[in-house]
């Protein structure tokens, strides 16, 4: 039975990596695009499942190769321990971070866009920042292979002036192909933050709290914000 992955918004995920203490040194970052499964492939967490089982009992690995997974809805999910080196470029993974982005991009298939294309560039954004790398340190897997990865559809010039220059989308939940898995998302954070703690209220997402559980929330922003 595979394991539990987590989804991190970009907000999340940034947060994640700001406070985030490796020990083991980084110097690169992997493009990669699974090629199989495709876009019109993914199905959320099971999708992430699927992959770890032929990592590990086809591959024989001892986890799913990548660290993080970016969705064509825009989520990014974890995978591989950021303390362990990728499985993504043969003699190239020391001192990776590895990205699997879901997708054929080879020309003529599917097209890295919208949200999962604002989503890669700012998780790479954040990334540089954090380790102090520079765009020079984005590896694409075919400059080390004969694999056209992450997609011929995508250029290196190109990839690497949207990491430099894209504005990114302003985020709306609503906006979103799955809105429960980023409903669910939001009410996971407001536990995280201690915002709300009685359990009853996960049960149904999409119901409204009572007035005084709102005024309780707002009082415990508030309590944060002084402190």
């Amino acid at each position: 039975m595979a394991r539990n992955f987590k989804p991190y918004m970009i907000t999340q995920f940034q947060s994640f990596i700001h406070t985030l203490d490796l020990k083991r040194k980084i110097n690169h970052i992997q493009i990669h695009h699974t090629w199989e499964p495709r876009k019109s492939d993914y199905k959320g967490e099971s999708t992430i499942a699927s992959m770890w089982r032929y990592h590990t009992e086809t591959r024989g690995w001892q986890d799913i190769g990548q660290h993080f997974t970016v969705a064509p809805d825009g989520l990014i999910w974890d995978g591989r321990s950021l303390e362990k080196d990728p499985a993504g470029i043969t003699g190239y993974n020391r001192g990776g971070i590895m990205f699997e982005m879901i997708g054929n991009f080879d020309q003529g298939e599917e097209t890295l866009e919208g949200k999962q294309l604002d989503a890669i560039i700012a998780a790479v954004r954040v990334l540089l920042s954090k380790f102090n790398l520079s765009t020079n340190d984005i590896v694409f897997h075919r400059e080390h292979s004969a694999k056209t990865c992450p997609g011929t559809g995508i250029t290196r010039d190109w990839f690497l002036n949207e990491v430099k220059n894209r504005k990114i989308m302003e985020l709306n939940p609503n906006s979103y192909d799955n809105a429960d898995q980023w409903k669910r998302i939001a009410i996971d954070w407001l536990y995280e933050e201690g915002l709300i703690s009685a359990e009853d209220w996960k049960d149904n997402i999409n119901k409204g709290l009572p007035l005084w559980a709102e005024a309780l929330v707002l009082k415990r922003i508030y309590d944060k914000a002084k402190s």
